[in-house]
């Protein structure tokens, strides 16, 4: 059986951790976290954590509805406490994954030689920030998921279960990346586990060194 170095478990690290910064990046832009759709299946609704799908009803002879685009959530929104929870584990998500990529930026820029990070502390870390990204699928049993009244004017139109929404394109993206930060924090405790064994090695080495040197 090979056997990795902690070098290559601490790239895996990087790879995962990066590639799940960048998902829960696009997960958290995005408008479409969960979706509702009409009962008929002729129309689709989105709305995200942070801002929501605008559509404007046109009634010039065509009587269409135009998506505006993103926009964030007016003030009277009422954002009850999961919905808050799921903002703040977002955006602690976005900062600490963010600081991770600073971090191993800053390790590639050195080289191992120079700076040699805690990857043990990065791994708990990285637990955490897989936690959080989960955690911010609490939104599901939120104000934004159970009896949305932001879908308003549209239910004149058209039939809703307004308590019942799906998963959309961003919630899908917090779900990959909450097993990319998983994976990103296996990778990290390993290459700790590695270097530990590679350096005691290396001291078991130099130990018996010494002794055979002894008159």
């Amino acid at each position: 059986m090979v056997k990795l170095g902690w070098e290559t478990y601490s790239f895996g690290a990087d790879v995962f951790g990066a590639t799940a910064f960048l998902l829960t990046l696009v997960g958290s832009a995005r408008c479409d976290f969960i979706k509702f759709t009409s009962v008929d299946g002729t129309f689709t609704d989105h709305f995200g954590v942070w801002r929501y799908g605008q559509w404007a009803f046109l009634s010039n002879g065509q009587q269409a509805w135009l998506y505006e685009g993103c926009f964030p959530y007016a003030d009277s929104v009422v954002i009850d406490s999961k919905w808050k929870a799921a903002r703040a584990f977002d955006a602690m998500v976005l900062i600490g994954g963010l600081l991770f990529f600073m971090i191993s930026a800053f390790s590639a820029c050195l080289g191992k030689r120079t700076y040699t990070r805690p990857n043990g502390i990065v791994g708990v870390c990285l637990l955490l920030l897989g936690l959080f990204s989960g955690l911010t699928l609490l939104v599901l049993d939120s104000n934004l998921c159970k009896k949305n009244v932001l879908l308003g004017e549209l239910m004149q139109q058209f039939v809703f279960n307004n308590d019942q929404c799906e998963l959309s394109t961003g919630a899908n993206c917090f779900i990959s990346a909450t097993v990319f930060w998983f994976a990103a924090a296996l990778c990290s405790l390993s290459a700790s586990r590695s270097k530990s064994e590679e350096n005691d090695e290396v001291e078991g080495g130099l130990t018996e060194s010494l002794i055979q040197g002894e008159p």
